[in-house]
């Protein structure tokens, strides 16, 4: 009989801890950067019509230096998919400073694809540094290797920007105010575009349920970011996160020349 009592007192500690989640996630959602940093999560990767033919790993970890994080973003194809697609890697890594109130600033980001074309490998990417003291930005392109082209750009008055992963680790640590049902949020960046603005979404519930490919619980956020980043002809993609605000499925719409691959949680790792 106490094991049965035990058990009611588990399940309904359960049932309140859940309808909490669920008033917060009306109210909006933020998690520390504490509870962020040291994540590294491994997601499967569809695209066309296979399934699990590709890989991704996102994480943020502390640097040597004090304050200063790195994160990293990594898809990269397997299987029969891997030879449709030319053994295709994307890397996405940026380095961020924890600044005094909390916020993350862009030290540098740089960006990367390499594929095989005609049984010959190619690579392409660039790298961004950003100096708020001197309200610059530098950008390098790079072509199997060697610096194609570099230009210095003024950071435009009462502008901001940050890269693509500041922006997410920022948004998620409430940065831009909590991520609550039916917000838009714009995130001031640089991209090939100029000095534009990640625009984001919170779906509200009637919004979030029709979309078949995610679950009707968690937050969905819906993004907007210059096509050039992920290489696609909409810019548009999609996060969920789970009730525990873990980022557990994603789709970024109309990748060239792959259509719209999702990914999803596989494994944590430790």
């Amino acid at each position: 009989m106490t094991r049965f009592y035990l058990l009611i007192i588990l399940f309904s500690s359960l049932s309140l801890a859940m309808a909490d989640i669920a008033m917060t996630q009306e109210f909006g959602v933020i998690t520390p950067l504490s509870q962020i940093t040291g994540e590294d999560h491994s997601y499967g990767i569809d695209f066309l019509f296979f399934t699990r033919l590709a890989e991704g790993e996102l994480r943020l970890v502390a640097t040597k230096e004090a304050n200063v994080l790195r994160a990293e973003l990594i898809g990269r194809t397997l299987g029969i998919a891997s030879w449709l697609a030319g053994e295709r890697t994307q890397t996405y890594r940026s380095l961020m400073r924890i600044m005094p109130d909390g916020s993350l600033n862009s030290i540098e980001h740089e960006s990367e694809i390499t594929k095989k074309r005609w049984g010959q490998w190619t690579n392409r990417g660039k790298i961004r540094r950003f100096d708020y003291e001197r309200r610059k930005i530098t950008e390098v392109r790079l072509k199997e290797g060697v610096v194609s082209s570099s230009k210095e750009l003024d950071i435009p008055g009462g502008k901001h920007p940050v890269d693509l992963l500041t922006a997410f680790y920022n948004l998620r640590s409430g940065v831009y105010g909590p991520l609550q049902r039916g917000t838009r949020i714009l995130i001031p960046t640089y991209s090939g575009k100029g000095f534009i603005d990640f625009e984001v979404n919170v779906l509200t519930r009637e919004e979030q349920g029709r979309q078949h490919d995610f679950p009707d619980h968690g937050l969905l956020i819906q993004v907007n970011v210059d096509p050039e980043i992920f290489d696609t002809n909409s810019g548009s993609l999609y996060v969920w996160f789970d009730d525990l605000g873990v980022p557990g499925r994603g789709i970024v719409e109309d990748m060239i020349g792959l259509g719209d691959v999702r990914g999803y949680l596989d494994k944590e790792g430790t």
